[in-house]
């Protein structure tokens, strides 16, 4: 086969597959143990998904946490708040939002938990688990390509309550999916490859803009097949002259008779801004559903050129339902994690919750207050 044709970027989407491999003593996350970081690809340049997850995070963040009866248990609220900082905990948030899974380092002292610090979900993998069907250890590396050409040997990290709280232990939470024993996916798996398609459109109308081509044109030489190396030439000054927002608008050509004359061959895409409206717009669409966003305007995303509206009992009624089927959920999960390290140090009575940020106040809406009373 000869390289007379040149072709760029034609390529099509794959969806990703979760690959549970039992390789060495750690489980690997997707066919090239990379899954964590595909998932903060689609994070970082999917608009609906950056922006859900951003809206999603803050809104279960609110203003952090307090307690009910801190002026009645000072103490204890103190050393809560030692114990989670803020910062790690809108971190923890946005992991779990974003992997369906996130890490805290439990240090101990003196017996009891000193601190739960944040801890890069995307750098972990499972250790195989023993012959009860436990996971005892999570191996660490900051770059797992690294490990995979045997540049760089993982950190084993026990497990949380693996070590009657002698060292340092890993807490990962992993909500129970079925079909996933080391690791959870994320809750808008549904919607990843809406994610990755709105991704593409993006590249696609930059690639579009930059080079003016993007494989709906050929350029057909009709003097002679030159060799490799002048093909090569050809090609690279064609597509610096012709390309761009700033390429030439005017071609002159000379040629020694009609029958040699360089053509130029539309590859045409019927109806293109039509086209790309609407797979942008049933990207949005599943996005949302995947998230379960009840309203977009829930999370400062406008649909389409709806403006901010006055219909409050809508507002309301998506803000309820918003708060109660995701947000509150989030938030339980994160409580009762608390309750269970409040329960090693003994910490009693004291009435934990997220303080609530109003999406839109009006007087006679109240969303309920989310408590956990440890005991």
């Amino acid at each position: 086969m000869t390289n007379d044709l040149f072709i760029t970027n034609l390529a099509a989407y794959t969806a990703p597959k979760i690959v549970e491999l039992k390789a060495k003593e750690w489980v690997d996350y997707g066919e090239d143990n990379d899954y964590f970081n595909y998932l903060i690809e689609l994070y970082l340049n999917s608009t609906t998904n950056h922006s859900i997850i951003n809206g999603v995070s803050n809104q279960i963040y609110g203003r952090g946490i307090s307690a009910i009866n801190a002026n009645k248990k000072p103490e204890q609220y103190a050393q809560m708040m030692t114990i989670f900082k803020k910062s790690d905990l809108r971190k923890y948030i946005k992991d779990f939002k974003i992997f369906g899974m996130a890490a805290l380092q439990i240090t101990y002292k003196d017996e009891k938990v000193f601190s739960a610090t944040h801890f890069p979900m995307e750098t972990l993998r499972a250790e195989k688990c023993n012959e009860e069907g436990e996971i005892e250890a999570w191996y660490y590396s900051n770059d797992w390509q690294e490990v995979a050409t045997k540049r760089q040997v993982p950190q084993r990290i026990p497990a949380f309550g693996t070590t009657n709280k002698k060292q340092n232990e890993m807490y990962v939470l992993k909500p129970y999916v079925p079909g996933h024993y080391y690791y959870s996916p994320c809750d808008y798996t549904g919607g990843l490859p809406y994610a990755k398609l709105e991704d593409e459109i993006g590249d696609y109308l930059i690639n579009d803009t930059i080079n003016n081509f993007s494989g709906t044109k050929v350029v057909n030489f009709n003097n002679g097949m030159p060799t490799p190396e002048k093909m090569q030439q050809i090609k690279s000054d064609v597509m610096q002259k012709l390309t761009g927002s700033r390429g030439e608008k005017v071609i002159v050509a000379f040629n020694n008779n009609s029958e040699s004359k360089t053509t130029v061959d539309d590859i045409p895409l019927n109806d293109a801004p039509a086209h790309y409206t609407y797979l942008s717009e049933e990207c949005f669409k599943k996005l949302i559903v995947a998230h379960r966003v009840t309203s977009p305007m829930l999370l400062g995303i406008r649909e389409g050129n709806d403006g901010l509206g006055n219909n409050a009992d809508e507002i309301e009624t998506a803000t309820l339902l918003m708060d109660n089927i995701v947000i509150k959920t989030y938030q339980d999960i994160w409580l009762r994690l608390q309750n269970l390290l409040w329960i090693i140090n003994h910490l009693k009575h004291c009435m934990i919750h997220f303080l609530q940020t109003m999406v839109m106040p009006c007087d006679h809406m109240a969303i309920s207050l989310h408590t956990y009373d440890i005991r």
